[in-house]
């Protein structure tokens, strides 16, 4: 029975590229496979606006949309996921994987985490933002471990 997977990464760590090549060693043919990247709103609700007319704050928003579409798309390609399954939201993390989940129907959940301990832990991490109250099944990655077998090649 085929499977509807949702993947979630950050285009900004190498290690999504890992996550994706595990991810297309664990899916089966027939499954279908489609990869989020979230744009937090942060990266772009810090520039400043001296137009006050929000011109600059578009502008920038259509740049980061812009340029996450390209980095996601190029990630992609290696796995012959098609552009319609590669998709950038704009959003709080969190909130954004968990409506996408709902809406779609999917049936899994695959992302990477750091497993970060101590103070690393207490400023937050994406992967557990989304594992909060997540309603499907979810497979978590641990990054280090990809980026130590990728380094070891």
């Amino acid at each position: 029975m085929a499977r509807r997977i949702l993947v979630a990464i950050e285009l900004g760590e190498a290690p999504a590229a890992d996550v994706l090549s595990k991810v297309a060693s664990l899916a089966a043919p027939d499954d279908h496979v489609e990869v989020v990247h979230v744009v937090d709103p942060a990266s772009i609700a810090y520039s400043a606006d001296p137009t006050m007319t929000g011109k600059l704050f578009q502008a920038a928003y259509e740049t980061a949309m812009a340029n996450a579409r390209n980095a996601l798309e190029k990630r992609c390609q290696p796995y012959n996921l098609p552009d319609v399954h590669c998709r950038v939201l704009y959003g709080r993390v969190a909130h954004e994987v968990h409506q996408l989940l709902e809406q779609e129907n999917f049936d899994c959940l695959m992302i990477g985490s750091h497993g970060w301990a101590g103070w690393q832990r207490l400023l937050g991490s994406k992967a557990a933002s989304i594992l909060h109250g997540v309603s499907v099944d979810t497979w978590v990655f641990k990054v280090r471990e990809l980026e130590q077998t990728t380094s070891d090649k």
